[in-house]
């Protein structure tokens, strides 16, 4: 496979299988498509709310390729999050917005909000529709730990034929913050909102490495780099361990991670210190469409010994055409223990999603 295509197909791959997206214009070396997908499902009532109809991260997304010549090749790529489900509010925000250039030798550099490097490790059980993984997406755009904010990435893939294949990824981040927005009642009685800093980086960095052969796939990522919430300095830092067999949705599918965290997981708007967070999936696609998924998902807070959250599901997805994919499941909630313990949210859901 040429090696910057088989570099760019990391991350899809980890993301999960889909239909191909829309190709509108393809002449003189220019290919464009838009892709993405429209989820929405019925659930059971949890979390205190009553039944209803939800969104599953719907989005859509345009990509142009360039073939510049001797091996080179740019491409861009914005994705956007819609909004499916709520008349007369936004219907589009930002997910993803870079632009790359890559090499079949050279390897690929990409500037903007991407798929992180980390992620090429994290992600390998983040593929089913009803319930993925959770604990990657805490402020995952300023951390990097998924989508990755205002991210320079280099990656590159080695293959060595039968031998299997190398890759490598590489990002860094710059000054990047989150804020929340605080409401103080003077003595007038009047009501001033301000936005409040609660997290503030400078040079955040981190690196993945991974290897596959027939059919294993090994992984491990770092990521690190000094923070401050809410003013006080923290180091904030994962190492994370992945493996898997299989491709998800084509016969036995076998994956799961192990995340050391320090600071880069939060509760009630707060980071823990460390964590410890552990996520494992099971499943098999029939060759008529059909694929049956088992998922357990556990974080700890490695200070007290404390689980702040657990997960299992059982779920089913059934290809009903190329773009049109139905899911269900029940996912358990085990709750937390001690300070983290909430009333149990189990949930049920059903639904589909169709591809562009």
């Amino acid at each position: 496979m040429n090696k910057t295509l088989l570099a760019l197909a990391v991350t899809t791959a980890a993301i999960g299988t889909q239909a191909n997206a829309l190709e509108i214009y393809n002449q003189d070396g220019t290919q464009m498509s838009i892709g993405g997908h429209a989820t929405v499902g019925l659930t059971s009532a949890h979390a205190g709310k009553d039944a209803r109809v939800e969104e599953k991260s719907p989005r859509i997304n345009l990509e142009v390729i360039q073939d510049l010549g001797n091996g080179f090749k740019a491409d861009f790529k914005a994705e956007w999050q819609m909004n499916m489900l709520e008349g007369a509010k936004n219907t589009f925000k930002t997910r993803l917005g870079y632009i790359g250039v890559g090499h079949d030798t050279y390897g690929r550099v990409a500037l903007g909000t991407q798929w992180s490097p980390y992620y090429m490790a994290a992600g390998v059980v983040d593929t089913p529709i009803g319930w993925s993984n959770d604990f990657l997406y805490d402020n995952h755009g300023f951390f990097g730990t998924a989508r990755a904010e205002k991210l320079a990435a280099y990656s590159n893939t080695v293959d060595f034929g039968d031998a299997g294949a190398l890759t490598i990824g590489v990002g860094w981040q710059g000054a990047n913050s989150t804020t929340e927005s605080v409401s103080v009642a003077g003595t007038d009685g009047v009501v001033t909102t301000s936005d409040l800093t609660v997290l503030q980086a400078d040079n955040r960095g981190q690196a993945a490495i991974g290897y596959s052969i027939a059919g294993f796939n090994a992984n491990y990522a770092y990521n690190g780099g000094d923070i401050t919430e809410r003013g006080i300095a923290k180091k904030a830092e994962s190492h994370i361990v992945s493996g898997k067999y299989g491709n998800f949705g084509a016969g036995l599918y076998v994956a799961a991670t192990y995340a050391d965290n320090k600071n880069m997981n939060s509760y009630a708007g707060n980071l823990i210190k460390e964590t410890k967070a552990v996520d494992s999936i099971l499943a098999y696609g029939f060759d008529n469409g059909l694929n049956l998924i088992a998922k357990h998902e556990e974080m700890k807070d490695d200070t007290t010994g404390l689980r702040v959250k657990s997960g299992t599901s059982v779920q089913a997805e059934y290809t009903i055409s190329p773009r049109l994919r139905a899911y269900t499941g029940y996912n358990y909630d085990n709750q937390g223990e001690g300070q983290y313990k909430k009333a149990k949210d189990h949930q049920f859901i059903i639904g589909t999603r169709f591809y562009l």
